[in-house]
């Protein structure tokens, strides 16, 4: 009865050590993920391809995505044109981080006056603030990213941001020279593809 039990505690550990995720080393992943991220992308393609009436047209939007001294971080300058005399501007920082589980996030700060354009070399996370409810979560491989926020809790915890959030990014995919952002734009989740420029 006991060697039974002995077998059984050793075949449940062996399947708990080969079922275990390998180990990741966070310094390499997060290099890995700020440098696909990094580059300027432009939705200028599919502004050309989208219906014009007001209800169904695509703002023209640019996203710079730049590393920040302070490692795991990159800021995110997003402009968004809604016509030729109307643009709206905001820049997020976003931390990539390793989870305890060995899972990747990227988790959005953002500065509570943005009265200019931060610059990348004069970052200090100690000026923003976390929105970890809103962290893009998936799948992060070698040559592609895909994330996404969680509804209610990021709902919940960007209403503090104000008219900014709409230019919080919910969602991401970034594969080959494209990079899919999800904005809440005018209430309604909305997909900008935009080409590496």
């Amino acid at each position: 009865m006991r060697s039974n039990f002995a077998i059984a505690l050793v075949l449940l550990w062996l399947t708990s050590v080969h079922a275990a995720p390998p180990p990741t080393n966070a310094a390499d992943v997060t290099a890995n993920v700020e440098t696909l991220l990094q580059g300027r992308y432009d939705n200028r393609e599919q502004v050309a391809k989208a219906p014009t009436d007001a209800e169904h047209a695509i703002p023209h939007v640019t996203f710079v995505i730049e590393r920040a001294p302070k490692q795991d971080f990159s800021l995110w300058h997003v402009h968004l044109e809604t016509d030729a005399d109307t643009s709206y501007d905001q820049t997020w920082a976003m931390q990539t981080k390793v989870e305890h589980d060995g899972s990747i996030a990227l988790v959005p700060y953002y500065q509570f006056k943005q009265d200019s354009v931060p610059v990348a070399s004069a970052f200090d996370p100690k000026d923003w603030l976390s929105l970890e409810a809103c962290a893009l979560r998936g799948d992060f491989a070698k040559a592609r990213i895909e994330g996404m926020s969680e509804g209610e809790p990021c709902v919940a915890v960007s209403m503090n941001v104000g008219a900014r959030r709409a230019l919080m990014p919910v969602g991401v995919v970034r594969e080959g020279e494209w990079l899919r952002v999800d904005l809440n734009l005018r209430g309604v989740r909305t997909r900008i593809d935009a080409k590496s420029s």
